[in-house]
């Protein structure tokens, strides 16, 4: 078989849709990086119930909080996902703990709100990003597992 300058042309044109073809969901597929700055720190943390929750829910929620250092070892940990995998990969519970994650001052000064519930998923908020989801899965549950077990055994306040 004769490699004609047409059918190189042909089958490099052939390549590059196949190509661009996957960009789109490749793009689609990769989540937004999510890195929590050395310097950051926790303010306005709290748990308890998220507003709409069911009131007999609230008795099983006093277990769940975690302090400053152990939302932060969370935030470190856990995985964005795309926004087209929250339906399937994000389960919710009222339970949770919410606060804002703030890097920098001044004018460098950044704030992220989140809210963590109990099923270890959460919700970022920042102005430049967004609405952002991330999960904790594998070793990031097993850590947060173990750091959240000394609570179940204290009474709740």
């Amino acid at each position: 078989m004769r490699h004609t300058p047409q059918g190189m042309k042909l089958r490099r044109w052939a390549g590059m849709a196949v190509l661009m073809g996957l960009v789109p969901t490749l793009a689609q597929a990769a989540p937004s990086r999510w890195t929590v700055p050395a310097n950051a720190r926790i303010e306005h943390l709290t748990a308890g119930m998220e507003d709409g929750a069911h009131r007999t829910d609230k008795e099983h929620c006093g277990y769940f909080k975690l302090s400053a250092e152990e939302t932060l070892t969370y935030l470190r940990s856990a995985t964005p996902i795309p926004d087209e995998d929250v339906h399937d990969r994000v389960d919710w519970a009222g339970c949770i703990v919410r606060g804002t994650l703030v890097s920098g001052k001044g004018t460098q000064r950044k704030e992220v709100t989140f809210v963590i519930s109990v099923t270890l998923a959460a919700r970022l908020y920042d102005p430049v990003n967004g609405l952002r989801y991330l999960v904790c899965e594998g070793a990031c549950a097993a850590k947060m597992n173990a750091l959240i077990e000394k609570y179940i055994w204290e009474e709740p306040e």
